[in-house]
């Protein structure tokens, strides 16, 4: 029996999907052209307004994962939400390795080179597929988490620990990247002290629970807005001037752990929880999206391939003169085409239920 899904985190989930297809079409060539043409900063711009893509992806599973209506046991744990993650992720190893030997096209199937090449290739994420082991990571505390958060203290619990986020992990990281006096020993310090159960990934998780559960005050909601837009743009001119000044792209201040990829983030959440959510949807509309949320998965694990088999055929953000069109195009047909691809390959109750 499907599950209830809610509309507007399904919505959300299509927006971080095409977030995620939008940062890697738009940064495809933001290494290899030149700082100071149009192309580079539409490149820069796309590379920082989708930055709210990975972060929303792990605040829907907070959301999700950490809510009171969810009841944990371990074996649900470890073989209803782990050990498809994995086995997914085993898969698409071994399928992106074999890919890109395949393209290579000059290492012989089968051979001792062949499997020396593979082992390489698997012993390491491919560049998209980081995501899985991570999102791994958090399952495997989830429980914990959802013991402290949903707690007869649990809020106050919640807001402690998203503190905790901004100042050793938010705050710490932001500074890194600029010069500051003292910056080097504060840093120091402070990674001295790195409480391990507020940093990585842990306090978007947390933070998609409390936005989800409790929101925020007008005021303060208002604010988050205001912030996140702009930081994000701060960030993107940080990263135009001194890619500028170096000569070489720069993408630090916009990243997932700066503060603009905090506030942006945040706002991009409470964008869809409470403004569109307020959109009615029929019974046909809402089935129709809740189908294509359930095809993120799929899509982001298989986009890559879709992009790089357009690449070789000559379409990417650098197809035509005009790189805002291009980009969005780009945009569209990876989307659409890993979309037509996972759409027939769910139809499969294996590759559904362990591959995507």
């Amino acid at each position: 029996m499907e599950k209830k899904r809610i509309v507007w985190i399904e919505l959300l989930r299509i927006a971080a999907c095409i977030g995620v297809i939008g940062l890697h079409a738009g940064s495809q060539h933001f290494r290899d052209i030149p700082v100071d043409t149009f192309a580079w900063k539409t490149s820069n711009f796309f590379h920082g307004i989708t930055r709210f893509a990975v972060d929303c992806f792990i605040m829907i599973s907070g959301s999700l994962y950490l809510s009171k209506k969810r009841t944990w046991n371990l074996k649900k744990l470890w073989l209803g939400n782990i050990l498809p993650v994995f086995t997914a992720y085993i898969f698409w190893q071994f399928f992106y390795g074999f890919y890109r030997i395949m393209v290579a096209g000059n290492i012989p199937f089968g051979s001792m080179e062949f499997i020396k090449k593979m082992m390489v290739y698997i012993s390491h994420p491919y560049f998209h597929l980081w995501y899985l082991p991570m999102l791994m990571g958090l399952l495997i505390i989830t429980p914990l988490i959802w013991e402290i958060v949903n707690s007869p203290r649990g809020k106050q619990w919640s807001e402690y620990i998203i503190i905790l986020f901004l100042v050793f992990q938010i705050f710490t990281y932001t500074a890194g990247k600029f010069q500051l006096p003292w910056k080097e020993h504060v840093q120091a310090l402070m990674n001295t002290i790195h409480p391990e159960m507020v940093t990585g990934y842990i306090g978007f998780l947390v933070l998609g629970h409390y936005l989800y559960e409790y929101g925020l005050p007008k005021k303060l909601e208002r604010l988050t807005y205001i912030l996140g837009v702009a930081l994000i743009f701060t960030g993107m001119y940080l990263c135009q001037v001194k890619s500028l000044r170096t000569g070489n792209e720069v993408q630090a201040f916009y990243e997932n752990y700066t503060l603009a990829g905090f506030f942006w983030s945040s706002a991009v959440f409470l964008f869809f929880r409470n403004k569109v959510s307020r959109i009615q949807w029929n019974e046909k509309q809402e089935k129709r999206i809740c189908a294509l949320g359930g095809c993120t998965f799929g899509i982001y694990l298989i986009h890559v391939l879709v992009r790089d088999v357009l690449y070789r055929k000559g379409i990417d953000s650098m197809m035509m003169d005009n790189t805002v069109i291009a980009i969005l195009l780009v945009i569209a047909l990876i989307f659409f085409i890993s979309w037509a691809l996972v759409f027939v390959l769910r139809k499969i109750p294996f590759v559904k239920k362990w591959l995507m």
